[in-house]
């Protein structure tokens, strides 16, 4: 058993060849934050990506949508994250996922406010503090400074001094900035993200609230309310139309399985309409082969998360009438 955050609530080890035993005698001194390029949850991204053997890839930790954290990695060894063999001995990597696919590829405010709590912990233990100036210099370090990609995304790069103030703030006992109380939504703004699913449920709705800096008890009275009474008024003027939430199924954005019956449910959809529907469109698509897209470009949008993980991707895939063998094989390289 190997060194782990206390804030972790689990710990998913990569495959052997994913990462490397021990850090080569270096000192952990840096924290490198990537983004998942894709909307998961921390035990997916371990899981489902990292725990394939072969993949040659992992990270120390992988922070959900949710705000959940868990190891990947143990912090006593070297993950294999940023492209560069010096910097992973030397930092603590982290995963976070997006919120938004594309565009600034934004991480929501739950996955922000654990990396905060999770970069304060790692520079306590190991007795450092962030710099970040740009370049590998600085003890707060990015994939794009050793490898030519756009990793961690405009948005979250855009926050990296952010990072670095709060988090030293909070090293010098400064307390006023332990929540970022500046962007911090109102309980009912909250209320209704929870209903729509970005906060999890159970255990890991509780946390990921409470990290935040929210008063979970407080919400979870106001998303009673809503769902017991106040639904009606609160979410059917909102409500897409199906079509739009058919194609926001087939995108990843809500879930699978019992996950993705619950979000709907509480969003105030009708399940079984819209998975017969999203049923319907991939079966459809199977014949339009001449809508079809380059399996090169189906693969990009593998990376972006845009065709979920494990089987779930290969059924999608399938039923879309791609050869899911082919584009994965395009998907590993390109990951390499």
């Amino acid at each position: 058993m190997g060194t782990v955050s206390k804030l972790a609530s689990g710990t998913y080890i990569a495959a052997e060849g994913n990462y490397e035993h021990g850090r080569a005698g270096q000192r952990i001194c840096k924290f490198t934050p990537h983004h998942m390029a894709g909307i998961l949850t921390g035990k997916q991204c371990a899981v489902n990506i990292f725990q394939k053997p072969g993949r040659e890839a992992s990270a120390n930790y992988c922070i959900g949508n949710d705000g959940e954290i868990v190891c990947n990695v143990y912090e006593d060894d070297r993950a294999y994250t940023s492209s560069s063999r010096s910097n992973d001995r030397q930092a603590i990597t982290v995963e976070v996922s997006n919120c938004e696919v594309g565009g600034q590829w934004k991480i929501s405010d739950a996955a922000w406010n654990s990396l905060i709590n999770l970069a304060e912990d790692v520079c306590r233990r190991h007795g450092f503090r962030l710099s970040y100036d740009g370049t590998p210099s600085g003890s707060l370090t990015t994939h794009d400074m050793f490898s030519n990609t756009n990793c961690p995304g405009p948005y979250l790069k855009g926050k990296l001094n952010e990072l670095a103030s709060i988090v030293n703030s909070r090293l010098d006992g400064n307390t006023s900035n332990n929540n970022t109380t500046s962007s911090k939504k109102s309980n009912e703004e909250i209320a209704n993200e929870v209903i729509a699913g970005k906060w999890g449920n159970g255990d890991t709705r509780k946390i990921a609230l409470q990290n935040a800096g929210y008063d979970y008890n407080a919400i979870q009275s106001i998303v009673n309310q809503k769902l017991t009474g106040k639904s009606s008024n609160s979410t059917t003027s909102n409500k897409k139309s199906i079509d739009t939430i058919v194609n926001e199924v087939i995108a990843g954005k809500w879930g699978n399985g019992e996950d993705r019956k619950t979000r709907l449910q509480n969003a105030g959809y009708n399940y079984s309409e819209i998975q017969s529907a999203v049923n319907n469109k991939l079966s459809g698509k199977s014949t339009t082969s001449s809508n079809k897209k380059s399996n090169e470009t189906i693969a990009n949008e593998v990376i972006k998360g845009l065709w979920g993980n494990g089987t779930d991707r290969k059924n999608k895939l399938t039923a879309a009438g791609y050869d899911y063998n082919a584009i994965q094989k395009i998907v590993n390289q390109k990951l390499k």
